[in-house]
C-alpha cells in the first residue's frame, strides 16, 4: 500500500493532489473569519481533510446565524461593509500600480460609506473605530492559522509564505493606526485565544488519529505535528 506523505516544493503548496479544494475551503474559512471571532475557531485539520472542512464551515456559519437572532439593522450592514473595506484595503500590497488604483476606488468607497453611518449615527467614529478593529483582528488571527500550514510545506522564504506575513504586518500597522497606545494589548489576548483553540483542535484530532491509525494516516498525522511546531512559534510571539 502506497503510504501518502507530504511533499514540499519551493513556491508551490502540494497537498495530496487537492489544491483545488484546499483553496476553496481556505477561502471559505478566511471569509468566515472576518465576519465574526468565534469562526475562525475552525479546525485547521480541516485543510488536511476537505470532507471534514465543509462540515465544520457549515456548522460555524449555521452557529453564526442562530447566535446573531437579533434582526440586522441597516447601520449593522454599513459598519460590516465598512469593516470589510478596510480588511481589503490593509491586506493589498501597494507596491503595484493596480493595487494603488485599487486603494484609490476602496478609499472612495470607504468615504462614502462613513458618510452614511454618519447620517444615521452621529459621532459614529468610536462605533466604527470597534467594528474595523475587530474585523482587523479577526484577519490576522485567520492569516496567522493559514500561514502556518503554508510554513508545513514550504521553506520561510516561499512567495506564498512572505505574501502571507506581509498582509499580517500591514494589518498590524492599521490596528496600530487606529488604537496607537496599545495595538500589542489590542491584537495579541484575541489572537493567542484562537491560536491555543486551533491547538486543542489539532491536538484532538491528531488523537483521534492515532486510535485508529493505519499506514494511509501517515500523511495527515505529519502534517498535524507540523502545523502544530508552527502554531507553537506563533503562541509564543503572541504571549510575550
Amino acid at each position: 500500500m502506497l503510504v501518502r506523505r507530504p511533499k514540499r516544493k519551493p513556491g508551490k503548496l502540494v497537498l495530496y493532489s487537492r489544491p483545488q479544494q484546499y483553496m476553496q475551503v481556505k477561502a471559505a474559512i478566511v471569509a468566515i473569519a472576518v465576519t465574526g471571532m468565534t469562526a475562525v475557531t475552525v479546525p485547521a485539520f480541516a485543510l488536511v481533510q476537505p470532507a471534514f472542512a465543509r462540515e465544520a464551515i457549515l456548522l460555524v456559519q449555521r452557529s453564526l446565524q442562530n447566535g446573531n437572532s437579533k434582526p440586522e439593522t441597516k447601520l449593522d450592514v454599513l459598519l460590516r461593509e465598512l469593516a470589510n473595506l478596510e480588511v481589503e484595503k490593509a491586506t493589498l500590497d501597494v507596491k503595484h500600480t493596480s493595487s494603488n488604483e485599487a486603494i484609490e476606488e476602496i478609499d472612495a468607497s470607504i468615504k462614502a460609506l462613513r458618510n452614511r453611518i454618519d447620517e444615521i449615527l452621529p459621532k459614529s467614529n468610536a462605533a466604527i473605530s470597534n467594528i474595523v478593529t475587530e474585523a482587523l483582528v479577526s484577519k490576522i488571527a485567520a492569516l496567522e492559522i493559514e500561514n502556518s500550514l503554508l510554513e508545513a510545506y514550504h521553506t520561510p522564504y516561499a512567495e506564498v509564505v512572505v505574501s502571507t506575513e506581509n498582509q499580517i504586518r500591514r494589518l498590524w500597522r492599521r490596528v496600530a493606526s487606529i488604537t496607537p497606545q496599545n495595538p500589542k494589548d489590542v491584537i495579541n489576548p484575541v489572537v493567542s485565544a484562537i491560536l491555543d483553540t486551533e491547538v486543542a483542535n489539532l491536538k484532538a484530532r491528531r488523537a483521534s488519529l492515532a486510535t485508529r491509525y493505519t499506514p494511509d494516516d501517515i500523511g495527515d498525522l505529519l502534517t498535524i505535528d507540523l502545523q502544530l511546531g508552527s502554531l507553537a512559534q506563533r503562541q509564543a510571539f503572541y504571549n510575550s
